[in-house]
């Protein structure tokens, strides 16, 4: 019997339900896990050596599991059968960022959302030795209840190239997002998935790919000779900072690109903030304050203008004036990836249920962006505010990434206007109004954090990753996610919020 025939059980375990789609590498099945009750997500791969193949993937899975971050795609099991080999997934009903991208570009705070999440998965997958080595669009899945961003196949397309599953015997990844030291045939390092994710990063701003060609030979060719295309030459008003960045990442050779994909989000939207840094400073430039009701307590404002100022007068373009940025991220979704090949394949996502949720009352304000104007201000933009804030009374800790985190939050219980200080105005600016965010606090009674730590850090910046429990008088949040920091002239502040939280009783 075919692999996936309705009501089959596999493994003793999982009850087949339906198909989700196929591709040139695999085909993915919804299914029950009737030992767990949950839904999962089964992707059988196509092997001519099912037994080989199982062993290697099998051990691949160990290295996938040991990944812990919230931007990853999990893997449960790997089991084989005469067919091939099934890895059982996490599941979520959801879209891919290739659908997102085939409405056009996007606007830099979205793009700065996406691939910051992504930038997340690969420097955590980096660190404990892990390369994904197929970075695209449709490996990028987005939770359509919230906006939850994963990043699939962590793994698997590493085992799937060392065991050449495909029929061909063809390198894994699409080529225009394959770095050139991956043309021969070679691995590469992690350099190859910051030149894949500068790559997306460039198709999201730009509406088109940062390699075309009429056949993928053409491609690859101009991925090894042609130099890396200048983002200004499709958005002549882009800042000349990002354009940098997104050919730094797209360096033809390893050393010459960023250290870390988080270093490649943080110059993107470092050029982004100094853009709309300028913009306000023009007296001309129009600034305008939406306000929403924050899906209950506090209330989500956003103002700002990201405009042009190249420094190529013949190529004016602005983004006009300024946006709101209030919907929220769903916590609770998972996610996976159903199809692995090339642009052809039948690529979807799927999963299961999620929470409507905001960062402490309203803390977070960054969601799918793709229904909101094109002049976002960037939601994950490290600034430094115009004015040194002052230190804090009531024992504040400035002094560290983590100290500032949690001095924020509990000193935003007692003294909401001494918490707002600890903030910079890229803070301000998802936060809404002091008002507003005073009146969010309003509720908080006390919050805790289970978990505090640095993700990673600079001189002049940080990601802090936590969790925490926030009590309020009429619920309970509990929240994870990171907080960027930046260095200000009283210690650490808080730059941005990438938050989610579920809800539950007070």
């Amino acid at each position: 019997m075919p692999v996936g025939m309705t009501g089959e059980l596999i493994a003793g375990r999982y009850r087949m339900q339906k198909r989700l789609g196929a591709g040139g590498m695999a085909t993915v099945f919804l299914a029950r896990d009737e030992r767990l009750e949950r839904d999962v997500a089964i992707k059988r791969l196509h092997a001519d050596s099912a037994e080989d193949v199982g062993r290697r993937f099998q051990r691949e899975a160990k290295v996938g599991a040991s990944l812990n971050n919230p931007n990853i795609v999990s893997v449960y099991d790997t089991t084989t059968d005469d067919e091939g080999v099934l890895i059982v997934m996490e599941y979520v009903p959801g879209h891919t960022l290739r659908d997102e991208i085939a409405r056009g570009p996007m606007n830099p705070a979205r793009v700065l959302e996406i691939v910051g999440a992504v930038a997340s998965a690969l420097d955590h997958a980096h660190q404990h030795g892990v390369v994904h080595r197929d970075v695209k669009p449709a490996n990028v899945l987005i939770d359509d209840r919230g906006g939850q961003v994963k990043l699939a196949d962590l793994g698997i397309a590493t085992a799937a190239e060392h065991s050449r599953i495909t029929h061909s015997g063809a390198v894994l990844g699409t080529a225009s997002y394959m770095a050139p030291e991956r043309l021969d045939g070679g691995g590469g390092d992690k350099g190859v998935d910051i030149y894949a994710l500068a790559a997306v990063a460039f198709e999201m701003l730009s509406g088109r790919k940062a390699i075309e060609g009429s056949s993928p030979l053409e491609i690859a060719r101009r991925v090894a000779s042609a130099p890396p295309p200048d983002l200004r030459d499709t958005i002549p008003g882009a800042p000349e900072a990002a354009a940098a960045a997104l050919e730094r990442g797209l360096a033809k050779r390893p050393e010459e690109r960023q250290a870390s994909a988080g270093e490649l989000v943080r110059d993107l939207s470092g050029a982004y903030a100094e853009q709309a840094e300028r913009e306000r400073a023009r007296p001309a430039a129009p600034i305008t304050t939406f306000t929403g009701n924050g899906h209950g307590n506090g209330r989500a404002a956003m103002a700002g203008a990201i405009g042009a100022d190249s420094h190529r007068p013949a190529r004016r373009w602005a983004i006009p004036a300024a946006l709101a940025l209030a919907a929220l991220l769903i916590v609770g979704g998972i996610a996976v990836a159903l199809s692995t090949g090339g642009g052809n394949g039948s690529e979807k996502t799927a999963g299961a249920g999620g929470h409507k949720a905001k960062s402490h009352k309203t803390k977070q304000h960054s969601s799918s962006a793709a229904q909101q104007p094109s002049s976002q201000a960037p939601a994950s933009t490290p600034a430094t505010p115009a004015a040194p804030a002052p230190s804090t009374s009531g024992g504040a800790d400035q002094s560290t990434p983590t100290g500032v985190v949690a001095s924020f939050y509990k000193t935003s219980i007692d003294d909401p206007h001494a918490a707002w200080l600890m903030a910079t105005d890229n803070a301000h600016r998802q936060l809404g109004s002091e008002q507003g965010f005073a009146a969010g606090e309003s509720t908080l009674k006390s919050i805790d954090f289970p978990e505090l730590t640095v993700a990673s850090q600079t001189a002049n910046s940080a990601t802090v990753q936590f969790r925490s429990v926030a009590r309020h008088t009429t619920k309970t949040d509990r929240c994870h996610g990171t907080i960027g920091v930046v260095k200000g002239g009283s210690g650490w502040l808080v730059d941005h919020f990438a938050v989610n939280c579920s809800h539950g009783p007070a």
